[in-house]
């Protein structure tokens, strides 16, 4: 038997809950997006071999499932595409649940996907890039519980999940900056961070609550963008002094400034970046990007790129 999957990317619209007060931290939102993608195809195999990009770091997924769930077995595992590293569109949750799931299904094994992500190390902080493969769309969760400091939960609660509207678009850009914090330079900036106060974290869920989820369910694309600036601008100055400021870096800003000028309905910057995006109409989209597009060549380079929705979650075939 043959495992083909194929991922979603996820764009991160910001943390809900820095300051942990009430007993549960963190808290996000998000969207699953139909590009870039991981694809692999997986069967089994008299040793564990691994071809493609990241063959070094699918072949450490491997052998970590494979000793979790005390399977002597070996696979084959061929990458077929995958999600750049670092740059704030889900790549390690993406890839580990991709080597997860298609272990999963080759070895007749019994588990959730959140299960698999906290097997695979994934869901620290949030587990927006956990749903988002599960079932795509526009996901929040509701935060870890906490107890004097110490995490309660293993994986925080899904709380809201719809469909996204087929005709909303995301020019997204990565630009040709330095790349965003991961690991152990994430989990420094993390402890650096000041609690967040307690009126921002109100703030925030008030513009969730009130405007941002609203406007998602009625469709009204010019209240969902303005709220989910307002996030981002709150969220960012958050992080500002763990970053070059409320963004990942000048041309960051710069960029989000500009895809505002080009109509923008919502700016942001996802996760630690340097991806950021902007919120558009579908016939809106493509003049936008050819415009910002010229600005990213005449600066520092990069990748310009429409996306949709990915409102299903991964795609996972199973062939003989």
């Amino acid at each position: 038997m043959k495992v083909y999957v194929k991922t979603p990317a996820r764009l991160h619209m910001g943390l809900i809950d820095l300051n942990g007060d009430l007993g549960r931290l963190f808290g996000g939102l998000g969207l699953g997006i139909n590009r870039p993608n991981v694809i692999l195809e997986a069967q089994q195999s008299k040793q564990l071999t691994v071809s493609g990009e990241k063959s070094e770091q699918v072949k450490a997924l491997a052998k970590r499932f494979l000793e979790t769930y005390h399977i002597q077995a070996n696979v084959n595992i061929c990458i077929k595409q995958v999600i750049p590293d670092h740059v704030g569109l889900g790549s390690g949750t993406q890839l580990a649940l991709a080597v997860a799931t298609a272990l999963q299904k080759l070895f007749s094994i019994e588990a959730s996907t959140q299960e698999l992500a906290v097997a695979m190390g994934r869901a620290q902080r949030t587990g927006v890039g956990t749903a988002i493969f599960e079932q795509g769309g526009f996901v929040v969760d509701g935060g870890k519980a906490t107890k004097n400091g110490k995490f309660q939960s293993k994986f925080p609660p899904l709380i809201f999940r719809s469909p996204f509207p087929a005709d909303w678009r995301f020019i997204v850009a990565v630009p040709s900056v330095n790349k965003g914090l991961s690991n152990d330079e994430e989990k420094s900036a993390f402890n650096q961070l000041q609690p967040m106060p307690a009126e921002t974290v109100g703030k925030i869920c008030r513009l969730i609550i009130m405007k941002l989820l609203p406007g998602l369910m009625e469709h009204d694309i010019r209240s969902f963008g303005e709220a989910l600036s307002e996030i981002q601008m709150a969220v960012g100055d958050n992080f500002s002094s763990v970053q070059a400021g409320r963004y990942s870096s000048s041309i960051s800003a710069e960029g989000i400034e500009i895809l505002r000028k080009l109509g923008a309905y919502g700016t942001g910057q996802s996760s630690w970046g340097p991806a950021i995006y902007g919120l558009f109409q579908e016939q809106e989209a493509k003049g936008a990007q050819q415009k910002f597009r010229k600005f990213l060549q005449d600066s520092v380079g990069g990748q310009v790129f429409t996306a949709k929705a990915n409102n299903k979650g991964a795609c996972i075939r199973l062939t003989q």
